[in-house]
């Protein structure tokens, strides 16, 4: 696939995925925290039972090969849901963006670096480096009100 729509996929799921939380917030006021994650996790699974159903291509009994960290995934999504719809209302949906961005960039340069999770080892150079310290400077100037309200 053509790297430049691959960056553009990326870039619209992630525009998608600042209204996750505040979408989340606003139906936890109704149902409660994990009651919210539970909802949003269900309405996400029924999508998928749909689409595998009509055009899955796979095979789900493959899941037994599997090892047991490849099963992780779906806890981090829970954690993460269960996070972002708790501190959108707190810090701002801004605020928790960039926060979360800076753990996901500093995750992503450990995974590249060390070749985690069957990730080919990439070096980690120096504009990597000052990009990950832009990305904290950035956490720290959009989060500053809310620190200093604290």
């Amino acid at each position: 696939m053509n790297p430049s729509l691959v960056v553009g996929m990326m870039v619209l799921s992630g525009a998608l995925m600042a209204f996750q939380g505040p979408i989340n917030a606003a139906l936890r006021s109704h149902v409660g925290v994990f009651e919210s994650s539970l909802i949003s996790f269900l309405v996400g699974t029924s999508v998928l039972v749909l689409i595998v159903l009509f055009r899955g291509e796979g095979s789900l009994g493959a899941v037994r090969q599997a090892s047991w960290w490849q099963l992780l995934g779906g806890l981090i999504g829970a954690l993460f849901v269960t996070t972002t719809l708790v501190a959108a209302p707190q810090i701002g949906v801004t605020g928790m963006i960039v926060a979360a961005l800076a753990g996901q960039v500093t995750a992503g340069l450990l995974i590249d670096r060390f070749g985690w999770v069957q990730i080919p080892a990439k070096p980690v150079d120096l504009p990597r480096i000052a990009g990950l310290a832009l990305l904290i400077v950035s956490v720290v100037l959009i989060n500053w009100s809310n620190w200093r309200k604290a």
